[in-house]
Order: C-alpha cells, then sequence, then structure tokens
C-alpha cells in the first residue's frame, strides 16, 4: 500500500476523495473511518487538537482494535506478521518492519549500577 500511502499525504482532503481508494468500515464509534485493506486499525477518538505552527497535533485514545486473524499471535497482534510501514524523516524513505532488538526495560539493564 506504499503508493496509496504516499498520495494520501501528497494531496489535501480538501481537493481530492482520498477515501476512494480503499474499502472503508466504521467500528463501534460510527464517526472514524478505518481501512478494510490495512492488517490492522485502531478505532481512536479524539480527546484534544492542539494548534501547531505548520499543521495539528491531534491526541486521542484508542477505543477499540480490529486486526485480521493472521496477524496475531495467541489471540495478540504480532508486528513481524503485520509488518507495519514506517515513514522515516529527514530522509524521507518508508521502510518495512525489521527484526527483533530486545526486550524494551530489559535489555538496559545491564548498564545500569549494581
Amino acid at each position: 500500500m506504499v503508493d496509496e500511502v504516499d498520495y494520501c499525504g501528497l494531496v489535501s482532503g480538501r481537493n481530492a476523495d482520498k477515501a476512494g481508494l480503499f474499502q472503508v468500515f466504521y467500528g463501534a464509534l460510527k464517526t472514524a473511518p478505518m481501512i478494510e485493506e490495512c492488517p490492522i486499525c485502531l478505532e481512536c477518538k479524539v480527546l484534544e487538537t492542539i494548534d501547531l505552527p505548520s499543521n495539528y497535533l491531534i491526541i486521542g485514545q484508542i477505543m477499540a482494535t480490529f486486526a485480521e486473524e493472521k496477524c496475531l499471535t495467541d489471540d495478540k497482534p504480532d508486528v513481524q506478521k503485520i509488518d507495519p510501514l514506517v515513514l522515516t524523516m529527514p530522509d524521507n524513505r518508508y521502510w518495512r518492519m525489521g527484526k527483533y532488538a530486545g526486550a524494551a526495560w530489559e535489555t538496559g539493564k545491564s548498564l545500569k549500577a549494581p
């Protein structure tokens, strides 16, 4: 979906109907459109919108998660199976997920003083 994702970043929703690129569905909130083609969707409720100089920072709360069965391990989302697309800046490149690198709040313990 790299082409579709990039297109959505290139055009404004004021000037183009980007929803036509995807099959859209709604969850319990009935206000948060989600994309059927995505392996995982998070249904969010907006809590706060902060006006920044060039855009907005939107803070939300995840209300529900929708995931394809093939992306789960033991009924939990599996990052390796989801294989998310990541945009890095300032190089402006898309990347796919790498390999496991270590356990959070665990691997750094070796550097702590006794």
